[in-house]
This record gives structure tokens, sequence and C-alpha cells, in this order.
């Protein structure tokens, strides 16, 4: 794991001045978070309306899609008002911006497990699948994950008071006394949180690969593991001495990647939503057909 010099990076970050690379970055993460935001709010719209999400699995779905629809917003809305449109209020206050970040993410997480766990037991433990996963138990399995969250960011910005605050195009844990405080807080938040949860969701999907023979309940669990990788990792394998831009597509810019690749992978592989997706492009064309018949008769019409 690449530990940053914040040291240096607090330093640049206090000589730096607004210019076209910060309307660069800006613009990249805003471009990604509406992208994200649309397909994650046509993912939350299919999961309360197609009959076959109406399910255990399709109610975790909703929970993971909404959360990451939160995140979307709160990573949108500080990189449109406070690095594009260079808001002074948004970038004193990027703090806040970060809370939510990092109390989202183990929510996040927690629910590509449950759903993990949902397709394991469903393949596995078929006689005992109702009884794991009712409609009650998933609603507590859900609210104990954002408990747990709420309670470990206390810990993190109260009791340890640690920030994840931005500086220089990415996002770093920070306190009064960094090295003392908060730095081995970047290893427990990596390794309790990330890194667990991920090998989880690998593990159980591995599982449920040999059962099902199906590629594609992998897909997910392999980019988690890569991202964190590269989050960590990609750091030191950027080529260039452009310290800014290595900090933002190792943080920035990767991780809001996400938004836009998690609901793609629903459409891609989820057979619900290609349906879905094949029957609106179907009903399309029909209206587009009926509408060009229609047109000449109408105009033949009103010349008569």
């Amino acid at each position: 794991m690449v530990i940053r010099n914040l040291t240096a990076v607090w330093i640049l970050s206090q000589t730096a001045t607004y210019d076209f690379d910060d309307t660069l970055a800006g613009g990249l993460v805003s471009i990604e978070c509406i992208i994200g935001f649309l397909l994650l709010s046509a993912v939350i719209y299919g999961c309360q309306t197609l009959p076959p999400l109406k399910s255990p699995f399709g109610l975790l779905m909703l929970n993971q899609n909404v959360t990451q629809l939160l995140a979307c917003i709160d990573s949108g809305a500080f990189f449109f008002f406070g690095v594009l449109l260079n808001s002074k209020i948004v970038m004193k206050n990027n703090h806040v911006f970060g809370f939510v970040s990092v109390m989202l993410l183990p929510v996040i997480l927690g629910s590509f497990f449950l759903m993990s766990a949902n397709r394991l037991c469903a393949s596995t433990m078929v006689f005992t699948y109702k009884r794991i996963f009712t409609k009650h138990k998933i609603i507590t399995f859900i609210f104990s994950i954002w408990c747990f969250s709420l309670v470990f960011c206390a810990w993190i910005f109260g009791s340890r008071d640690c920030k994840f605050e931005f500086y220089i195009y990415g996002w770093f844990f920070t306190g009064a006394q960094y090295t003392e405080k908060c730095q081995d807080l970047i290893v427990t938040y990596n390794f309790g949180v990330q890194v667990t949860l991920t090998s989880l969701i690998m593990v159980s999907d591995v599982v449920t690969l040999f059962v099902l023979v199906c590629l594609r309940v992998l897909i997910q669990g392999i980019v988690f593991v890569a991202h964190g990788f590269w989050y960590d990792m990609g750091y030191a394998i950027l080529p260039g001495n452009d310290d800014r831009w290595k900090y933002f597509f190792t943080t920035s810019f990767s991780s809001n990647l996400l938004h836009v690749f998690d609901p793609i992978v629903v459409f891609m592989f989820n057979p619900e939503f290609r349906k879905w997706i094949l029957n609106f492009r179907f009903l399309f064309q029909k209206n587009k057909v009926n509408v060009t018949m229609i047109s000449p008769s109408a105009a033949v019409s009103s010349h008569t």
C-alpha cells in the first residue's frame, strides 16, 4: 500500500492557483456523475417496476443502487460547484462531502456482499434460502449495515479527530496530528473495510461461479478488487511527474467511474434488465413507425 506524502500535498495545495486544469478535472468528474446519475436512476426505476426484481435480491439491489446514487450526487455536487465553478464555500467545507463519501462506502460494499451472499445461498442452499433471506431479515441486514457505517464514521471523525479532505484533485485522510492519529487509520480503513468486504464478495462469487457456471457474477467482484489495487498502488505505477493528475486518476476519477460501470454491468448481464431494454427499444421503434404512417395521412387531411 502506498501512503502518499501529505506534507508535500499540503505545500502544493497552498501554492496552487485556479486554472484550466481545475476546470478540466471538475468537468471530467461532473460528466461521470451525470452519466452515473442517469444510469443508476434507471436501475432504481427498474428495481421498483420489474416483477422479477420484486424479490429479496431486488430489494438488496435497490438499496445498493440508492446508496450509490447518493454517493454519486455527493461527489458530483462537490466537483461541479467546488472544482469546476470554483465555489469558495464548497471548497472550504470539502470535508463534509468527504464525510458523506466515507460513510456511504461501507454501505455500498456491504450491500454488494449481501447480494453475493444471496446468489450463493440461492444456488447452494435452496431449501434454507427462503428462511435466510426473508423481507424482514433483509431489512434488518440493511439497517445493520447503515448503523455500522454511522458508528464507524463517528469513530473516525469524532474520537479519532480525522478528516477526509480534498487536496490537489485527490481525497486524503488528514488530522491535526496526522502521523499519530490518522496514518494508521488509512490501513485500518482500507484493509478493515474495503479489502475484507471485497474479498468476501470475490470468494462468494467464485463459489457461485462453479455452481451456476455463470461468469457475470464475477464481474463486479473483479472490478472492486481492481479498483482497490488501483487506489492504493496506481500512484506508483502512473508515469510522469505531475502529482496532481496522479492523485486525480487514482482517487477521484477512478472512484466516480464506478458509478458509471456498475449500472452498465447490471444492464449488460442481468437478464431482467436486458429484456426490459429490448422491450423499450421495440416499443420505441413501433411508436416511431406509427408516427411515420400517421403523418402523411394527417397532412392530406389538413389540405382537404
